[in-house]
Formats: structure tokens, C-alpha cells, sequence
């Protein structure tokens, strides 16, 4: 059996940084609620439930979610972020990387939505719970199991694709999928393609404490 599998996590400055994306009257899309694929699974948490929504969204309309982002533009300063009432938050790539991950998007195509998976969230939740322990960063636990190794201890061989990314710092949905989107001071972007990946069918999430970072955000993706 041949699995491909990637990861990457993000743990720079603008990772931690708390995005604000409120909604403006008249423009908030009415997204189907198709889209909240995880609203009635009891193992996922209410933020875990949130964050495959809001990665449902850019997935099946990313137009319209670049929206969100353009939002940000007010906000930057060279490379700094600064907002009302908020610490500033230096970037590796500034305002540069906003509007790459917009141009992106508004390109990109419109793919299917991912359904939660039980097995999935145990996985990303076995190395949350473990980071939230010990304030360790990665993708690979201490006892060496990767997330190929989690993955199919949950659920065999069922998966022949798998990815995961690992957010660190706020714990809110949207600036959580904005974080990876934009994916500052990563050049592959590789937490944007493993989000809008079309070969992905399923996800879990897990987020949890973190003593370090505040909070770890863990989501694996995996497809037949």
C-alpha cells in the first residue's frame, strides 16, 4: 500500500496573532449549511465543530472568503500588524503574503467539503494531549509515532492520503484557518494546499490547552 502523507505547523509571530474578520451588513454570504458537516458530532468540541466549518467555506467558495482576508489590509504596516487594542505582531513576509493568499484564492477552484472522522480527531487529539502535557512543538510524538503511525493505529489502512497541520497560539476558527491560509514565512504554503487540497475527504480536529503557545490546534486530513 502506498500512503503519501504531509504536515507542516506554524509557530512564527503571526501565528499567534488573534484575526479579527467580523461581519460587515449586507456582505456576509449566506453559506449553506451543508457546510457545517460536523454541527451534530458529539466527540468534535464546539471550536473543533467551527473549524471545519470555516474550512468548508474556502473550500467550496474561496472567492467569496477572500473577502474575509481583504479585511486585513487595514490592518498592516510594513511588516507589522497592528490593531485597536492589541499588542503589535511582527510577520516574516508582511503584507506581501496577504495579498498572495487573496490572489490565490480568487483563482482558485471550488472543491468538495471535507466530513468530520471520528478516528481522525483521535489521532490529532493523541498528540494534542500529549503537547498540552509536555509544551512540545511537531508533528511527532515522544515516543516517535508520526502522524502515519496515529492515523493508522485509529483507523488501519483505511486511508491511502493523509496530511496534518498544527497551528499554535489563539484558539478562535477563523483566525485559525486564516493563519494557514495566508501561511507566513512558509514558501511551499503548504498549510493552504493541504486546506483546499481536493484529494482530502475527511478531517479532525483537536485543540486543546497549550503551556507554552496558549493553545495547539492539531487537524488531520485524510482521503480513500
Amino acid at each position: 500500500m502506498k500512503i503519501l502523507y504531509g504536515f507542516f505547523f506554524s509557530l512564527s509571530l503571526a501565528s499567534v496573532m488573534a484575526v479579527s474578520c467580523r461581519s460587515m451588513p449586507g456582505w456576509e454570504p449566506a453559506w449553506p449549511e451543508s457546510l457545517h458537516s460536523a454541527r451534530n458530532e458529539p466527540y468534535l468540541s464546539e471550536t473543533g465543530k467551527a473549524v471545519i466549518h470555516e474550512i468548508n467555506k474556502v473550500r467550496t467558495n474561496p472567492k467569496a472568503y477572500a473577502n474575509y482576508l481583504k479585511r486585513e489590509r487595514r490592518y498592516y504596516s510594513g511588516k507589522i500588524i497592528e490593531r485597536p487594542g492589541a499588542r503589535p505582531v511582527r510577520t516574516r513576509e508582511g503584507r506581501a503574503a496577504l495579498e498572495a493568499c487573496i490572489a490565490a484564492l480568487e483563482k482558485a477552484a471550488a472543491t468538495t467539503a471535507l466530513m468530520p472522522d471520528e478516528n481522525l480527531c483521535r489521532a490529532a487529539g493523541l498528540l494534542a494531549a500529549e503537547q498540552a502535557k509536555t509544551g512540545a512543538t511537531g508533528h511527532v510524538c515522544a515516543d516517535g509515532r508520526t502522524i502515519k503511525d496515529r492515523i493508522m493505529h485509529f483507523s488501519g489502512d483505511r486511508y491511502m492520503k493523509m496530511a496534518e497541520n498544527i497551528s499554535y497560539g489563539g484558539r478562535e476558527a477563523r483566525a485559525i484557518v486564516i493563519r494557514f491560509l495566508i501561511d507566513d514565512g512558509i514558501p511551499s504554503r503548504g498549510h493552504r494546499l493541504n486546506l483546499m487540497n481536493p484529494s482530502f475527504t475527511h478531517c479532525g480536529v483537536a485543540i486543546t490547552a497549550h503551556p507554552v503557545y496558549r493553545h495547539v490546534c492539531v487537524i488531520d486530513f485524510a482521503a480513500y
